[in-house]
């Protein structure tokens, strides 16, 4: 009875709860392609004739860079007829691909074209409009051309004297299926891209003018509902997407972006609305019944297999309580070989790896806090306070006061850093503070005996590392290396340096070699982590332990002697602050 029951709750719970979260969701879906999938649809016309009309404007401020670029020539700028025709009939052979012909133009508009004919622009729009403005060039509205009757447009610039006045102007006539040809592959559903001028006529990408729109200025919002705002926006330069009516009752979408470095020209589309509106359409409705046919199978799945699931969960979930309360010793895993019994014993292997990881962590804990301990045993050691107050007393008795006062200065350093509050981690600003301290009071005892030399990139001493690591390498090299009454002093070097994204701390000496046999134990004991012993001692030891146990194997202390000098290298990861 409590498996049925517990079999009819899973069933009636899921049924229940499926069936509201499956309407919920077709109803958020539906709402969600519907304010998602059409928005994105319309943003990515936008870009796409936003990115087409970009190319077009580009395409344009090329020729007026070229026109430029000619202006600028010697034989145009002293305006020689006997310099610039012959110039110019070899830029017309060298621009044919671009340009129809080129003209040099008078400050009267009289007009000499490469073809060898002379014509009068001065009534034109274009060269009204060069005259009158500030621009070095101005574009004029298709026309046709009076030497094949093609559809050109004509850039004009004008000629600069020398001095910087206005002496002329060159005209280029570009064919206007050049222009268009750049945005004759636009296609979105039933739409042709078409292009409006200045003078809002407009023109498909072929170079025919429009069979549905004349002239956009022509057309009435009693024909065309909300034209008027598509008419404003073109002719004011915008870019934007506009639905109209046409009247025939169609509902069409335009999409409208003006074209750089025109003065006035626009690339625009106009598709139907019901195409844009099918897609999304189908895919709601693919939606749909892609959610009937999941619920239907869900339903059916949950009926067939709702009694071999409740079982092995609830003996399952028995299991889990016993972990709960910190048991961690299982009765026996489960004989059972599908998922269910799969997942028992994913979770006995889980338990066990908790078990040993609990009696890991314990012990490197235990080893961690031994280590750090002896650590700071190493800083209270009776021998070196003895010694150092020893050398303040005769420092005091000498009356070498300065020495004292930075002795003591030294020492009270030292110790500070040393105790730290018990912090783990200091920066390692603060460490290097403490081993110049420790290799001050070494050096006021030991005097010409002992030198010393620490560098370190600055940028470092901010970064936080384990606390009293550098110590135990210099008093390792102190007890292996240092040479008592020799002639030439013992030298301590220590760097501190940037290596990819850690940190490289180098102690090294110029005391006695180490017998190669005694430097291949030591090296094999450090990546060991063998116990301290006669090859390595405790300080060594604890400090390799101590990174190791922090940061992983790939961090710790290695050992190497190179030209006669012993050196301690020490790997630490950069830490953030």
């Amino acid at each position: 009875m409590l498996r049925k029951s517990l079999r009819g709750k899973i069933l009636l719970f899921f049924g229940v709860v499926t069936t509201l979260l499956f309407s919920i969701g077709i109803i958020l879906i539906q709402s969600q392609i519907a304010n998602t999938n059409i928005p994105l649809t319309k943003d990515l016309n936008q870009q796409i004739i936003t990115v087409k009309a970009d190319e077009l404007g580009g395409w344009v401020n090329k020729r007026v860079a070229e026109l430029r670029i000619l202006t600028e020539t010697e034989a145009l700028s002293s305006m020689d007829k006997m310099t610039y025709k012959p110039f110019m009939r070899r830029m017309d052979q060298l621009h044919k691909k671009d340009y129809e012909s080129f003209a040099i133009v008078n400050l009267e508009g009289h007009a000499w074209v490469t073809n060898d004919t002379y014509i009068d622009i001065s009534e034109r729009p274009y060269f009204n409009e060069i005259q009158q403005s500030k621009n070095d060039y101005a574009i004029s509205d298709p026309i046709l051309s009076r030497s094949n009757e093609e559809p050109i447009i004509v850039v004009i610039h004008k000629i600069y004297s020398a001095e910087g006045k206005v002496i002329g102007y060159i005209n280029g006539a570009i064919y206007l299926e050049n222009f268009t040809k750049i945005a004759h592959d636009i296609r979105i559903y039933d739409g042709k891209a078409w292009l409006v001028d200045s003078t809002s006529n407009l023109f498909t990408t072929r170079g025919d003018l429009h069979k549905d729109w004349m002239n956009l200025l022509n057309l009435k919002s009693s024909d065309h509902l909300a034209v008027d705002t598509l008419k404003d926006n073109i002719s004011n330069n915008k870019s934007g997407i506009q639905e109209i009516k046409t009247p025939h009752g169609q509902e069409r979408m335009v999409v409208y972006a003006p074209i750089p470095y025109t003065n006035g020209w626009s690339l625009g589309i106009d598709y139907s609305k019901a195409l844009m509106m099918e897609d999304t359409d189908t895919l709601i409705y693919t939606v749909f019944l892609l959610g009937i046919a999941v619920l239907i199978m869900q339903l059916f799945i949950s009926l067939r297999f709702s009694k071999t699931i409740t079982e092995p969960i609830v003996d399952l979930q028995r299991k889990m309580e016993i972990v709960e309360t910190g048991n961690l010793d299982l009765p026996n895993e489960s004989t059972r070989e599908d998922e269910i019994g799969q997942l028992e014993k994913r979770f006995h292997q889980m338990i066990l790896k908790i078990k040993d990881l609990k009696a890991l962590f314990e012990k490197e804990q235990k080893e961690k806090r031994e280590a750090e301990l002896q650590i700071l045993h190493a800083q209270v050691q009776p021998h070196f306070l003895y010694n150092t107050i020893d050398t303040i007393r005769w420092s005091v008795l000498e009356e070498e006061t300065e020495q004292s006062v930075e002795l003591l200065e030294a020492l009270s350093t030292y110790y500070r850093i040393g105790l730290s509050q018990g912090a783990e981690r200091i920066t390692l600003e603060k460490e290097m503070d403490h081993i110049e301290s420790y290799l001050q009071l070494l050096k006021a005892r030991y005097e010409e005996e002992l030198e010393y030399m620490v560098c370190y990139d600055e940028t470092l001493l901010q970064c936080p590392v384990l606390k009293l690591i550098l110590q135990p390498l210099v008093e390792n090299a102190l007890i292996h290396g240092f040479r008592k009454k020799s002639r030439k002093p013992f030298l301590i070097q220590i760097s501190v340096k940037k290596a990819d994204k850690d940190l490289m701390i180098v102690v090294e000496d110029d005391g006695d070699a180490i017998d190669p046999i005694k430097l291949k134990e030591i090296q094999r004991c450090l990546k060991r982590q063998s116990k301290p012993g006669k090859e390595v001692g405790f300080g060594l030891y604890s400090t390799n332990k101590r990174i190791k146990l922090t940061f992983g194997h790939s961090y710790g202390v290695s050992f190497e002697r190179i030209e006669e000098k012993t050196r301690v290298i020490m790997k630490h990861p950069i830490l953030e602050g």
